[in-house]
């Protein structure tokens, strides 16, 4: 404990025994404790002595009754936006909450589409078509075949054609090495 605290504690007497032996071995050892005990003993004794205010309670009780009396401002310390925000707030959670929870299950996934780490069920291969093949000119290619481009292209070029069966995939491989002004390059 601090100094000032064993004089209160000193003073109010809830010290035990040896405490109090203690503090008061302590003040015959230094002058100066001993000086601030008697300087705090004469302040509570002038303190008890004063007599109090005749009307004390009385003053409290009055000052008390106007402060709750007092009208307070309907918004007072209320923000007028703080409204708003709080049903902005409602808002973006109700949406994130629909969009992460009931949205995918009601929209399901698109066809088509697939994550990239998802492994495709379907049989593929790549394939780097020349530069000047239009987008019109790859279709008109895959279409009759059977494929679809599934991934691609990538930074060398490649795209990735996916195709329902081992049958379509192998028909396609053949057709597609024979079309050297479209296709530059087939890989398995």
């Amino acid at each position: 404990m601090d100094r000032d605290q064993n004089i209160l504690d000193y003073l109010q007497d809830r010290l035990t025994s040896a405490e109090r032996g203690a503090f008061e071995s302590a003040m015959a050892r230094d002058a100066s404790l001993a000086a601030e005990v008697d300087v705090m003993r004469r302040v509570r004794a002038e303190l008890a002595s004063t007599p109090k205010h005749d009307k004390a309670d009385a003053v409290w009780d009055q000052l008390s009754a106007e402060i709750d009396a007092a009208p307070r401002a309907a918004n007072d310390n209320n923000s007028p936006w703080q409204q708003a925000l709080k049903y902005a707030a409602a808002a973006v959670i109700a949406v994130a909450a629909w969009q992460v929870t009931i949205g995918p299950r009601i929209n399901g996934v698109p066809d088509g589409f697939r994550t990239a780490s998802e492994q495709s069920r379907e049989f593929t291969f790549q394939v780097k078509f020349v530069n000047t093949a239009t987008f019109a000119d790859i279709a008109a290619l895959l279409t009759p075949l059977g494929g679809k481009i599934s991934d691609g292209p990538s930074a060398l070029g490649l795209v990735r054609l996916s195709f329902a069966d081992a049958d379509l995939r192998d028909a396609a491989l053949r057709a597609l090495q024979e079309r050297e002004a479209l296709v530059e390059f087939v890989a398995e």
